[in-house]
């Protein structure tokens, strides 16, 4: 009579649920007499969701999904849910982990029961599992599934578990409830809940592993099969992975052990291993209580060994609670229960959850232990954490991590806590973007940065809401799973990264994404740990002192305040601006002048100063040099603007503020403010004397919008000494220290100079491209020889197929082109610097 109760009361509780949806929706029945025998008096709602999955006969426990098109006519908030948001900057992209395996039925691609681990060692190295397969009629899990990643989590490689069910090659007919981890040779182990015969009258515990970086899994070996009479459910694994302790290395697994004996709960279960899995200890209990389940079992750094667990209470200690037992040999005995806190169990309206599943986490450096479970608070669903700071044998009073509305749900909370214990980080399924629905989901993150005394706004994970009326449906909601995994952060750099159960593919699909956990005083840390792996920030850098993983020239700092994709090349904003542009060639009379031309782009105008050296280069070793320059300023109407000879004869006090003063009184000098457009400076001898100098135009308002972007030089090319030298400058970027990057075409032109009048122009011009430390960075003859498809696209391709050009991106630094003639040639050459992006 309990029994029926309770099952009537199941469905009208579902049902109740259900009527708040718009469309009618068919629960299971639950038919008691298609369960093994020795499970037909358990209370169902305190089965784990794998354990019903498995169980399921004909539909007798849990109902198929509908298809997204029934769920997207159902209501409009479905479809606006279904709208991409903007995350916080801390949160990466939502990351689908990988495509159905083939070897899955086309109606079995649901999943379910998410966990992931980060490798010990190598914090680059992720794995990721959950069950595979939606039941039809008279089936169950089909398997259980991985990814792999060995880029912080960025790209995933997906696979069925080799080896388990027939499915993949194995010899059991069903899997569920998967559980990740990783020893300090980092060895992946994924153990999971069997069925060893067809109507799972009997399971079994398993453990796989893997030696080879998550490539393959060896067959599972059996760490627990029990009796007939008995059940496991709700396994869990830790594994001691610290080296100075007695047991290092040793795997423990926990579960709860199910039987007709006592229809109210069951005893928490350990099995261990001290040979890597090979072989398995007896089974012992944890405690002689017998009305637990949803066990975490925990290493500390002292080797102790910590079960966390929730207790359904009995009626000599009536009233739900949070217990932990500690063993101080490694979990081969364990001492009494001692007392977390009570709780209240929570239980979503329209959704089947891990009510009863705390989750735990400890550090590595001292005897913190956090723990996280969905309740009630005040009478509001809240996600509750409370800690212990000696080892488990004294917890905090619980408070409230989740700042979710009053009244709005929150379930299935996932914890990790970096190695020093400092940063906390809490995952969770969260009702609040949707206030009115049952079934629209996000994922959610709490976190603290002093060891959990206070906790940050939480953040949304998920861009898009997840629709639970798309997974499978029990009778007591919607089954999206009884946990979610969370990977820990390790130190700034390096994200949490939570894995959940997200259905915008249309059905249950494991999703993950790269939490930034830097504090948002560091945002573009947080930025850029969210979507760099480890390996990318510092290797491959164009700047050594800035990180630039994509290798566009804009660092993290830069992208990040452009908005733009720190892994894509294509999605850039150049920040670089030419500051400093100057030629040097040698000074004749006539057509032989030096002419250098400069284009201001933008909306507003812009503070230069113009120079023309000649004495002061002298002083580098440089002979013939022109004595007496005299500078001209033109507009794009070949209009005078401005002349000078000797830079003190006007503008003396401006020219000396702005830093850039010639060092001889004879040199030029002009400071003008232009407005966006074309402009001509030409240098010229005194009395037609000839010489080397040197003309440059400078910026004197970096900060400015408008740009200088194209700069060319006209003159005579000679040889050694006397061949043109571009130099030009980039810098000001959005970058750290100012870096940024220009992409620029650099070209030298000769033979098509004949058709504007010039009679000797340099027939067959050679360019070459240094850096500032004279570094050769590239070198052309002629155009086509390289680069001739992406020159051609920048419209600007020179006109002679004799004439080189060179298309690149420049970071911040000094840079020089070189013009000269082929085999020592002369004549008058044109050198040109192109602003392309």
């Amino acid at each position: 009579m309990k029994q029926s109760c309770l099952a009537l009361l199941l469905l009208l509780v579902g049902s109740i649920a259900m009527a708040q949806q718009s469309q009618p929706v068919i629960m299971p029945l639950v038919d008691r007499a298609k369960l093994p025998p020795n499970l037909r008096n358990l209370p169902l709602h305190r089965l784990s969701s794998g354990a019903l999955m498995l169980l399921n006969r004909d539909n007798n426990l849990v109902l198929p999904p509908r298809s997204i098109a029934a769920a997207k006519g159902e209501t409009t908030t479905e479809e606006a849910a279904s709208k991409p948001v903007a995350l916080d900057l801390r949160i990466g992209p939502n990351i689908r982990l990988g495509n159905d395996p083939p070897a899955l039925p086309s109606n079995m691609r649901a999943q379910a029961e998410p966990h992931i681990a980060r490798a010990i060692t190598n914090e680059d190295f992720l794995a990721g599992v959950f069950q595979e397969g939606r039941f039809a009629s008279g089936g169950g899990a089909v398997d259980c599934g991985y990814s792999i990643s060995h880029d912080g989590g960025l790209t995933w490689s997906r696979f069925l578990l080799q080896h388990l069910t027939m499915t993949s090659g194995g010899p059991y007919y069903r899997a569920t409830d998967p559980v990740v981890a990783f020893d300090l040779n980092n060895n992946v182990y994924l153990e999971t809940l069997v069925a060893t015969d067809p109507q799972f009258v009997n399971g079994a515990v398993v453990l796989s592993k893997s030696t080879d970086g998550g490539v393959t899994f060896a067959s599972p070996v059996v760490a627990y099969q029990p009796s007939n009479s008995f059940f496991p459910d709700k396994e869990w694994m830790a594994i001691n992975t610290f080296p100075g302790t007695a047991t290092a290395g040793r795997l423990l697994v926990t579960f709860s052990l199910f039987s007709n004996i006592n229809s109210d709960g069951a005893p928490i279960r350990r099995v261990y291993s001290d040979n890597g899995g090979a072989t398995w200890s007896s089974a012992a209990a944890i405690s002689t209580e017998t009305t637990l389940q949803g066990s975490q079992p925990l290493y500390l750094p002292n080797g102790n060994c910590v079960v966390v667990y929730w207790n359904f209470g009995t009626a000599q200690q009536p009233g739900e609670r949070l217990e932990a037992v500690i063993s101080t040999d490694g979990g081969q005995n364990f001492g009494l229960p001692s007392i977390i806190t009570s709780a209240v169990e929570y239980n979503e309206p329209s959704i089947r959850t891990g009510s009863f599943l705390p989750a735990a986490a400890a550090d590595r450096t001292t005897q913190n232990i956090c723990v996280v479970y969905q309740t009630l608070l005040g009478g509001n669903p809240r996600i509750a954490f409370t800690r212990s700071t000696n080892g488990g044998s004294t917890w905090t009073a619980p408070v409230a991590i989740s700042d979710n509305p009053a009244g709005s749900g929150v379930f299935n909370p996932a914890i990790n806590i970096s190695p020093d214990g400092g940063t906390i980080t809490c995952a969770f399924y969260d009702h609040r973007n949707n206030p009115g629905s049952h079934v629209l989901v996000d994922l959610y993150l709490a976190q603290s940065f002093d060891f959990g005394n206070t906790w940050q706004p939480n953040i949304r994970l998920t861009s898009v809401s997840t629709d639970a009326s798309l997974a499978p449906l029990t009778a007591t909601g919607y089954m999206l799973g009884d946990y979610l995994g969370l990977a820990q952060t390790t130190r700034p750099t390096v994200p949490a990264v939570p894995i959940w159960v997200d259905t915008r593919t249309g059905n249950p699909d494991p999703f993950i994404t790269r939490a930034g956990i830097a504090p948002y005083s560091d945002l573009v840390t947080a930025w850029e740990a969210a979507r760099e792996s480890l390996v990318q920030v510092p290797a491959t850098s164009l700047h050594a002192q800035s990180p630039d993983a994509d290798r566009d020239g804009e660092d993290n700092q830069s992208e990040f305040a452009s908005g733009t994709g720190a892994n894509n090349p294509a999605s850039v904003i150049r920040t670089g601006k030419e500051l400093d542009l100057s030629t040097r060639l040698h000074v004749e009379n006539g057509q032989h002048v030096g002419i250098a031309g400069f284009v201001i782009k933008g909306s507003a105008s812009k503070k230069v100063i113009v120079r023309a050296l000649g004495p002061t280069l002298a002083q580098f070793g440089l002979s013939g040099v022109l004595q007496d320059p005299v500078l001209d300023l033109y507009d794009s109407r070949n209009k005078l603007i401005v002349s000078n000879d000797n830079w003190k004869s006007s503008q003396q006090t401006e020219i000396q503020a702005s830093g850039y003063a010639p060092g001889d009184n004879r040199e030029a000098a002009i400071i003008q403010t232009l407005a966006p457009g074309n402009y001509t400076a030409v240098v010229h001898g005194v009395s037609d004397t000839v010489g080397a100098a040197l003309l440059e135009v400078h910026d004197l308002d970096q900060s400015g919008a408008s740009l200088i972007t194209n700069i060319s030089t006209r003159g005579p090319v000679g040889t050694d000494a006397n061949v043109m030298i571009g130099g030009f400058i980039v810098g000001a970027g959005l970058g750290a220290n100012g870096d940024g990057s220009s992409k620029v075409l650099v070209r030298a032109l000769g033979p098509e100079l004949t058709s504007f009048g010039i009679a000797d122009a340099l027939q067959d011009p050679k360019l070459e491209l240094f850096d500032g430390n004279g570094n050769l960075l590239a070198s052309n003859d002629n155009w086509k020889d390289s680069q001739q498809v992406a020159i051609q696209a920048t419209g600007l391709a020179p006109g002679d197929d004799r004439e080189p050009a060179i298309l690149t991106t420049l970071i911040q630094g000094n840079w020089t082109a070189i013009v000269r003639g082929k085999n020592n040639s002369t004549g008058v050459g044109l050198v040109e610097v192109y602003r392309i992006q």
